[in-house]
């Protein structure tokens, strides 16, 4: 949703009568709805290193064999003020294909993205805080991210790295369930 006031991208977390865009009686609830606002989205940092250029721009494009990573980081911007900044960390290394005998093809690239939002959250509790910088931020910054990647792999002589829709609540839940484990051990 965008708040034609302020351009905002707006995502609120559903509550359990029906979202967050349920209303009694023709009349909005009483209970507020914990929201997160977007502001500026950026790239805060990118390094790409590609291995061996020259002979990469000798041969026609290969698509490469990637394997990527991908973080969140959300940290708040000053004490006892509801803004955060999030950021969307991708680390991708393409590969060309395997030798015959086995073992991992020649690196061609890597690269670190680090692409970056300003939020601001309204009515959040302890309970939403985290489902909303580490789920919900990310979902509105994640496209343009990804974007970004297909760019700079295409801009760097390599067929473009699309990436699938990634699943940020799953991410979070196993991050929780890794950090679980991780205190229990």
């Amino acid at each position: 949703m965008v708040d034609q006031n302020t351009m905002e991208s707006v995502t609120g977390a559903a509550n359990a009568t029906g979202g967050a865009d349920s209303v009694s009686g023709g009349k909005p609830q009483a209970s507020a709805v914990p929201t997160v606002l977007m502001g500026a989205q950026y790239v805060r940092s990118v390094t790409f290193n590609a291995l061996d250029s020259a002979l990469i721009h000798t041969r026609p494009p290969v698509r490469p064999n990637t394997a990527m990573t991908l973080d969140v980081l959300a940290r708040q911007v000053a004490e006892n003020r509801p803004e955060f900044e999030v950021d969307v960390v991708l680390n991708c290394v393409g590969r060309a294909d395997a030798p015959v005998e086995g073992g991992e093809g020649a690196v061609l690239f890597e690269t670190q993205i680090t692409y970056s939002g300003m939020f601001s959250l309204r009515n959040a509790t302890a309970e939403t805080l985290e489902p909303l910088l580490l789920v919900e931020a990310p979902k509105m910054l994640f496209p343009a991210a990804r974007n970004y990647l297909a760019d700079i792999t295409r801009e760097a002589g390599f067929l473009p790295v699309i990436i699938q829709h990634v699943d940020f609540l799953a991410l979070w839940h196993s991050r929780r369930q890794q950090t679980q484990n991780n205190t229990a051990g």
